[in-house]
């Protein structure tokens, strides 16, 4: 019976009702159902042919294509049409087959229309007979930012004001060409919420972006973006030493400072002494509100220019970070850092351990020279909070060693490193890794590609043997998350003009190189060979980069931003609620564009 059938698929591949739900885009409840025998889908319908690629996905991620083709007495293998033909034979053995209806636009591929943000902008797009250079020009934004929202890469969530000004434009553009009642039919809307421009707005608003998911997508891109746009050089600072640090305040004696007033005028003293002695270690923490950094302008110019000429003097800066409610401080503190991150004398922490808001405690020590410390009452800090100004050896040994627990009892939220060390992502427990980047890495790349093209560079002898160390150090981390878990690697594939024009670049980090098109054809033929041998690894085409210049490598324990232009460093997340969002956003691309391997392969032999 049907329903057996299905079971024996279940039992086959080691497959969940959820998993299983999740590849055919259905509610659980409704593979339950069909599990049990309550419902059997019609044969050649809609229905069946969304349960006949769940089947095929499903064997294809598990690994499992060979045993269901025997379960299925499939003779032809290589091809996936074939493959779900005999799939839908099997499961409906001895019935009537029914003829098979004309698919409605609802139900090409088992989906239904508009159900990503995505797709319900390019549908107004369409409607109102906007391209993304035009939208672009519109919303002054670039119009590949337009592109990569269509093709869900971004989401606008990252953007409130192109969220608002989106619609706008929208609906504007919709009401003075006469389609408004295209528009409202497109959305659903009624004729009476038309005839108020403003319920109209609040209507498209609604539908535009209620597909969008509420997960750290928005986080992830707003991070990444800031990463990817830092300069390599640290700014210069908005004010002179003397102008930053009066000589009056340096030269001050006082054991106590109170309120905030003197909260900073002691980080004047103890900053500008720091700039001055020219030491080399500074432990910051503090979980005080930052009004008393940020309100004041004046002092926030201040405190800039001293932390800026701290790092470029040679200061190494070790920050605790005090996050205890929600993703945004973490993104607050590490943006706050970024544009010190190119020094490569941050790093930044966060406490393990949770707050109370009873009290405050902050503390600012530099070993060998002083300390402030201060814990006062939560909210009274302004008028009322006192702060240490410790200069004795002896107290600052014990608050060396108060710091040292703190560290203890923190992971590093942020760890700056080189460009070539991805830190714990190729450790053992490990065992999955999906990697977004711009083009066909280095990891997968033939040795015979490398140096075909590093002679052409003029590359020496100890040049070429570090990149093919590099290369084979990267494949390892590959072949060992695929051969134990999996490796989704999520590139953009190129247009004939593209590659032909020698517009695509290679992954060999210290070189501004591009493919030929016979060196491109040898890389496809290294990752086809690799898809072969790791079951594990799996290449996914996208449309166009999701970010300029990045590559990211996303786990569940780990995540890394690398820079692919100058600076050439790599920014290390650990922090869990960071893990999730990056993971949630690698799932988000995944489910999207997964391509079973025969797919996969097809789409790549057209290079060759």
């Amino acid at each position: 019976m049907f329903h057996e059938k299905i079971r024996q698929i279940f039992a086959l591949l080691g497959v969940t009702l959820t998993e299983f739900a999740r590849a055919a885009g259905c509610d659980k409840s409704n593979i339950s159902r069909i599990a049990s025998g309550a419902r059997v889908p019609k044969n050649g319908g809609a229905g069946a042919r969304r349960l006949v690629d769940a089947i095929y996905l499903c064997s294809d991620e598990k690994d499992g294509l060979d045993a269901l083709c025997t379960l299925i007495s499939c003779e032809d293998r290589t091809s996936a049409h074939r493959i779900r033909e005999r799939i839908m034979a099997w499961l409906y053995d001895g019935e009537e087959t029914a003829v098979r209806r004309p698919e409605r636009t609802e139900e090409k591929n088992g989906k239904v229309p508009y159900r990503a943000f995505g797709e319900r902008l390019d549908a107004l797009m369409k409607l109102t007979g906007l391209s993304n250079i035009r939208l672009g020009r519109s919303l002054n934004t670039d119009p590949s930012y337009i592109s990569r929202f269509r093709s869900g890469l971004r989401s606008p969530r990252a953007n409130p004001k192109v969220m608002s000004d989106l619609c706008s434009l929208l609906l504007s553009r919709a009401l003075e060409q006469g389609k408004g009642e295209a528009l409202g039919k497109l959305i659903g809307m009624p004729e009476e919420a038309l005839s108020d421009r403003e319920a109209a707005w609040e209507w498209l608003y609604r539908w535009l972006f209620s597909a969008e998911s509420g997960d750290g997508t928005p986080l992830v891109e707003r991070l990444v973006d800031r990463i990817g746009s830092f300069s390599a050089d640290i700014k210069k600072p908005p004010l002179s030493f003397e102008e930053a640090a009066d000589s009056g305040i340096l030269g001050e004696n006082a054991a106590f400072y109170t309120g905030v007033d003197g909260l900073r005028r002691a980080v004047i003293r103890f900053l500008g002494n720091i700039v001055e002695r020219g030491e080399k270690e500074l432990f910051l923490y503090s979980d005080q509100n930052m009004e008393w950094m940020v309100s004041d302008p004046e002092f926030r110019a201040k405190w800039v220019t001293l932390m800026i000429l701290c790092v470029t003097g040679g200061t190494r800066i070790t920050v605790v970070h005090n996050i205890n409610r929600d993703l945004s401080e973490m993104e607050e503190a590490i943006e706050s850092w970024l544009p010190l991150y190119p020094s490569g004398m941050i790093r930044a922490f966060w406490c393990r351990t949770s707050g109370g808001d009873r009290f405050s405690t902050t503390m600012f020590l530099c070993p060998g020279y002083a300390c402030i410390t201060g814990c006062n009452i939560g909210g009274a800090e302004a008028e009322k909070g006192l702060y240490r100004f410790d200069t004795d050896p002896a107290l600052l040994g014990a608050h060396e060693a108060f710091y040292g627990e703190l560290l203890n009892r923190s992971g590093e939220l942020a760890g700056v490193h080189g460009s070539e060390n991805i830190g714990r992502l190729g450790e053992e427990d490990i065992t999955s890794l999906s990697v977004i980047t711009n083009t066909l890495s280095l990891a997968t790349m033939p040795e015979t590609v490398i140096l075909s093209a590093l002679e052409r560079a003029g590359a020496d002898e100890a040049e070429k043997a570090r990149v093919i160390d590099l290369k084979e150090k990267r494949l390892s981390v590959l072949e060992s998350k695929a051969k134990k878990g999996f490796l989704h690697e999520f590139v953009p594939t190129p247009g004939d003009e593209e590659l032909f024009e020698g517009r695509v670049p290679m992954d060999i980090p210290g070189f501004s190189l591009a493919y030929t098109p016979s060196e491109y054809a040898e890389h496809i033929r290294g990752i086809l060979a690799i898809s072969e041998r790791c079951a594990g690894y799996r290449f996914c085409a996208l449309p166009e980069e999701a970010f300029e210049d990045i590559r990211l490598l996303i786990s569940d324990r780990a995540v890394a931003v690398e820079r692919l232009r100058a600076p050439y460093v790599t920014i290390l997340l650990e922090q869990p609620d960071l893990c999730r969002a990056f993971t949630a956003y690698a799932e988000r691309i995944r489910e999207k564009y997964k391509q079973d391997r025969l797919t996969t392969k097809a789409m790549l032999e057209r290079y060759l």
